[in-house]
């Protein structure tokens, strides 16, 4: 019976821990239940992924209605292992968090922390189960609102600037792809994506349908911090905390990408949105300029969250390059990288915690003490920063060699 309703407890464990965190007001206690909710995830994800490879995708219709009535989870493959790899980062971030969060935020606010922080969790793993474009909005906008909050709890006062650029700018691309769904809804009288993806070619408003498309297009892009759409990115995972930024650059921007998959593939398809409207042909281009413009700027950063910031962008270009290829090599070789770059760039990030202090003085010699604190980080007294840098060799080469 548990195993049937392993697609609900995904969400609802996590969604009930949050509340628990807020009402415990303790913040050793909040750390703890976020542990045992986000391992609870992990070890759900896990045994998803499983019964998915054993007996193939499952389909679990919320509160017993079905669909397209109803509102379904749908787990395959490639959703199951990205469930997996957000709850999995958010179990291993957690884990090492409670002192640099400590650092940064004060103790009678960290029930609040770790409240947001599941949220984000939640919101995160509803957007990658779910099989209903507007619960993509909805849980879309669970995890953005708590991200706002997360970033804000930086130790400077420009997190708070950073938080509201992303809002606004959250906000218009949120509010894009809740028009484009629309529109959806308007041109095919369905939301459910399996369903969507067999009446959009026999829609009798196919302009809706390229209104619906362009929105979505937009809105994904932004979220997903795509060259030239990727200005709130930067200085939001350099001023928020450092467990924050760890977080987020493993799985905000890869969630994101999964949803530009699932339209672009699943719900529009490969022949319309790369055949009929050619968007590889928007894609490509900004995905090269991209990876080679903000590998150049992350190479002459100071700051190392910044850097790596940058760097982030870049490899999304890299992942966005992939799928605009639309070939089954195109789309491998992007996967893997969301993957790769996941594990690697969360590895950098939150190794940085160890010793943040001293990469980020304000004594006016910032240059020479950024170089200091790499070569420590580096080859020396930090082994978890340097086996970064190397393993995968390629996911940051672009910044590093």
């Amino acid at each position: 019976m548990m195993t049937e309703q392993l697609p609900a407890l995904q969400i609802l464990i996590t969604m009930i821990a949050a509340p628990l965190c807020v009402l415990v007001r303790n913040a050793r206690a909040a750390w703890i239940i976020a542990i045992l909710a986000n391992g609870f995830a992990c070890w759900v994800a896990w045994q998803l992924l499983q019964q998915v490879l054993d007996t193939g995708v499952i389909r679990y219709a919320l509160g017993g209605w079905a669909a397209p009535s109803g509102i379904e989870y749908y787990v395959d493959t490639l959703n199951a292992s990205v469930l997996l790899l957000v709850s999995g980062i958010s179990f291993v971030v957690l884990l090492y968090a409670y002192s640099s969060v400590t650092k940064a935020v004060p103790l009678t606010k960290h029930y609040l922390f770790y409240a947001a922080w599941l949220l984000c969790v939640t919101g995160l793993m509803g957007i990658v189960i779910t099989g209903d474009a507007f619960n993509v909005f909805v849980f879309l906008e669970v995890s953005s609102l708590a991200t706002y909050m997360l970033i804000s709890f930086g130790d400077d006062r420009r997190a708070l600037t950073a938080s509201f650029r992303y809002l606004v700018l959250g906000s218009v691309g949120a509010s894009f792809i809740l028009i484009g769904i629309g529109f959806l809804y308007a041109a095919t009288g369905s939301l459910n994506m399996v369903d969507l993806s067999q009446r959009i070619p026999d829609s009798e408003s196919q302009r809706a349908v390229l209104v619906a498309f362009s929105f979505i297009t937009m809105g994904v892009l932004i979220k997903a911090a795509v060259f030239p759409l990727h200005a709130w990115l930067p200085n939001a995972y350099t001023h928020a905390p450092v467990a924050v930024t760890a977080f987020l650059a493993g799985t905000a921007t890869k969630v994101s990408l999964y949803v530009l998959l699932r339209f672009f593939f699943s719900i529009f398809g490969e022949q319309y949105s790369f055949g009929q409207l050619l968007l590889n042909g928007v894609l490509l281009p900004a995905a090269v300029a991209g990876f080679v413009l903000m590998s150049l700027v992350a190479i002459f950063q100071t700051d190392l969250k910044r850097m790596l910031a940058y760097s982030s962008v870049a490899q999304i270009g890299y992942i966005v390059a992939g799928f605009s290829l639309a070939s089954q090599a195109g789309l491998t070789a992007g996967i893997v990288h969301i993957v790769n770059h996941a594990m690697v760039k969360t590895e950098l990030k939150h190794s940085l915690h160890l010793d943040y202090t001293k990469v980020n003085p304000k004594n006016g010699k910032e240059d020479t003490i950024y170089l200091q604190a790499l070569v420590k980080l580096g080859l020396g007294n930090r082994f978890c920063f340097s086996l970064s840098y190397f393993f995968p060799i390629g996911s940051n080469s672009p910044i590093i060699f």
